[in-house]
């Protein structure tokens, strides 16, 4: 979804259009130096003049503000004294200055107001300072003042009147996708809620059953009342665990399950996980091999990855259960192997079972979805999935159809790449700003400093979510970089970076910067997620490393189209 400027709106034919009605844009040239001179003490008349106004109060009500206010004064005098107002930089910094006042909620009323201050004042100072004795040619220099000051307000109100109604489309567009994103998950809570009721529902009736059997004397024999009260515990069993793991899951959906992540060994954790379940793939006649790049590697920075070792443990525990329930007398192969573009270590486990139908690998994540054999697959998976991303990683179910197998392959974040602090690179008075949202230490600098460095630009990296609202409340931004596999352990909620890309398409100081996702992944890991986002571009990290100027190109393109 882009989100732009309307196509109708282009300043600089709309001043065009204007010319036979407001005559040639003037040259000031001689009253640039003329003015340029008297600039502290236009801007302190300016200063006195507003400071008496009511309206203007909120805007100024700090030193910080003011500074604020003193710096666009300033860009703005230089700009309309030096430049055509039909010229590139002159559009531009309208632009910025209109979104700045919106950002901050000065009504265009407010803004006509300091303009026509602005005229008054600067048109006594050119009457004061005007040659003694040259009345022609002081009536013809302010003239062209008056007719300069008439264009830079019809650029002023057109570019509130294009960003208000690319707001306003966005807004309208976002609040589109976010009806329809709103009925599809009441459906799915629905859909959720009947499914549970059925899932608790069938252990309960049974153990009601048994129960009353048991009391009414129904079973005679000691060994009969013995396999009812074993019956009835399992069903009790059951019950527990599901009971458990929609709590589990309510927890991570609010963002309150807590994780403690530690550096640690990926292998050695994994064949803790396997001597444990060495019994049960022995009774169902199961292989059990651990292969990768980490062998014989164990404490290697390869291996090493940073995450919580316990959820790491439940989440491998899960998915080598389904596949030996799955492959019974077959082989369940977990294989380890590394994606250094993306800082992360795959865990891939493989079985030669009965394989999943492609219709249904898509919905594998969702809560009860069933399995081929009809058999529901209760919420280990979703519990999964909610682990995974709220560590940094990846899930992905892969099958090439009934009888074939199946390999559920899922990624955490290596040791050594997580970042916990703000970058900022480029000169904070640049035109452009860029925000880049990344966890990763070395990658995210990196490109700050190279963004920086090669365009000339502001760049401000966070490693969360909850920075990043922190950053774009302080300032405005063109473009936004988002890694999509973004830790959500510490933020008081579960947000990943597609999560984080829906709220900042929907939130008022981001409509418009255009919002591209970047990720070290392979496609076949975002392939389903990344149909459904609200992204503007996607890049791989890769792609990016592979050709840093082609990227760079396409970063300046949009920059410069957003400008436009």
């Amino acid at each position: 979804m882009s989100l732009s400027h309307p196509s109708s709106f282009h300043p600089q034919q709309m001043l065009r259009a204007a010319e036979p009605f407001l005559g040639p844009p003037p040259q000031l040239d001689e009253l640039r130096y003329l003015l340029l001179d008297r600039a502290e003490e236009i801007s302190a008349e300016f200063y006195r003049t507003i400071t008496s106004s009511v309206d203007a109060a909120p805007f100024i009500e700090n030193e910080e503000k003011l500074a604020r206010l003193h710096r666009s004064l300033g860009q703005w005098m230089e700009a309309f004294l030096s430049t055509p107002p039909e010229s590139q930089e002159r559009a531009e910094l309208a632009v910025r200055m209109t979104v700045t006042h919106l950002r901050i909620g000065m009504p265009l009323e407010l803004t006509m107001l300091g303009h026509k201050t602005l005229r008054g004042i600067m048109t006594r100072e050119l009457m004061e300072r005007w040659p003694a004795g040259d009345r022609l040619g002081l009536i013809q220099a302010t003239e062209r003042l008056q007719r300069a000051f008439d264009y830079d307000l019809l650029l002023m109100v057109s570019c509130y009147h294009g960003e208000a109604v690319a707001r306003a489309d966005a807004a309208g567009t976002g609040m589109k996708r976010a009806n329809e994103r709103l009925e599809q998950s009441l459906q799915a809570q629905e859909g959720l809620l009947r499914t549970t009721s059925h899932e608790l529902r069938t252990p309960l009736a049974g153990l009601v059953g048994m129960l009353r059997m048991l009391k009414r004397g129904v079973y005679k024999q000691e060994e009969e009342r013995q396999a009812a009260l074993d019956d009835a515990l399992g069903a009790a069993h059951h019950l527990q665990a599901l009971t458990d793991d929609l709590l589990h899951l309510a927890r991570l959906d609010l963002g309150r399950d807590s994780f403690q992540r530690v550096n640690f060994s990926v292998r050695a954790a994994s064949e803790e996980v396997l001597r444990r379940l060495e019994s049960r793939a022995q009774e169902a006649g199961v292989s059990l091999q651990l292969t990768g790049d980490c062998e014989n590697r164990i404490e290697s920075e390869s291996c090493m990855v940073y995450a919580d070792r316990e959820r790491h443990a439940q989440i491998l525990t899960n998915l080598v259960q389904n596949a030996i329930r799955h492959a019974p007398g077959g082989a369940v192969t977990v294989h380890l192997h590394s994606l250094p573009e993306s800082g992360h270590i795959v865990t891939e486990v493989h079985d030669n079972g009965e394989g999943i139908d492609s219709e249904l690998l898509p919905q594998l994540f969702q809560p009860f979805t069933q399995s081929a054999g009809g058999g529901s697959l209760g919420l280990g998976l979703t519990i999964c999935r909610r682990l995974v991303l709220a560590m940094g990683g990846r899930i992905l179910a892969e099958s090439a159809g009934p009888g074939q197998g199946s390999t559920f392959s899922f990624t955490l974040p290596m040791d050594g790449r997580e970042s916990t602090s703000r970058i900022t690179e480029g000169p904070s008075d640049a035109t452009s700003s860029v925000l880049l949202v990344d966890d990763d230490a070395l990658w995210s600098s990196d490109l700050a400093r190279t963004l920086a460095q090669e365009l000339a630009v502001h760049v401000v990296s966070v490693p969360t979510a909850a920075e990043a609202f922190d950053v774009i409340a302080e300032r405005r931004f063109d473009l936004i970089l988002l890694d999509v596999a973004l830790p959500s352990t510490s933020e008081g909620r579960a947000r990943d970076g597609l999560a984080l890309l829906e709220e900042l398409a929907r939130h008022p100081d981001t409509l418009l910067a255009r919002k591209w996702l970047i990720s070290g992944h392979e496609p076949r890991f975002l392939r389903t997620e990344l149909e459904h986002a609200w992204h503007d571009a996607f890049y791989m990290k890769s792609e990016i490393l592979a050709d840093r100027p082609a990227f760079l190109d396409r970063v300046r393109s949009a920059l410069s189209t957003r400008h436009g």
